[in-house]
């Protein structure tokens, strides 16, 4: 009989981030999906609103401050490997930065290699995460 698959759960909050008519994506550095472009976000510390979290992820990820945010969509995926089922539900907010000064290009030492600005065009050519492929495509 084979062992039992890991089921792992993930909850987070994810931003549609865009500055004019560009997207900012950042670059994963680990996971499952390393190397893929996916939206700024994370999980909710204890004690934190989402719409604190969100903030604080995007700041941390792409170094650049929330102008606005509205919560948009709630969505659901799993992925299936030989070992795991990953359950993934991200809440997803359209925001907007304030503006692209101290956007961090470089890796911020935890879950990005640094984030980018990409045009509706240039998304297309991209690998995205499952989370980003449903949120932009």
């Amino acid at each position: 009989m084979g062992k039992k698959k890991i089921e792992l759960s993930r909850f987070g909050v994810y931003a549609y981030l865009k500055y004019k008519r560009k997207i900012i994506l950042i670059k994963k550095v680990r996971g499952p999906y390393k190397g893929r472009w996916d939206l700024p976000g994370g999980k909710i510390d204890f004690g934190e609103t989402p719409e604190e979290a969100l903030a604080r992820e995007v700041l941390e990820e792409t170094g650049l401050k929330l102008k606005s945010l509205a919560l948009t969509n709630a969505i659901g995926y799993n992925k299936e490997t030989s070992k795991e089922t990953l359950h993934h539900v991200g809440i997803i907010y359209n925001c907007e930065a304030r503006s692209l000064r101290g956007l961090k290009y470089e890796p911020d030492g935890k879950d990005s290699y640094g984030a980018e600005i990409f045009t509706k065009n240039q998304i297309k050519k991209l690998k995205l995460t499952p989370l980003a492929k449903k949120v932009l495509r």
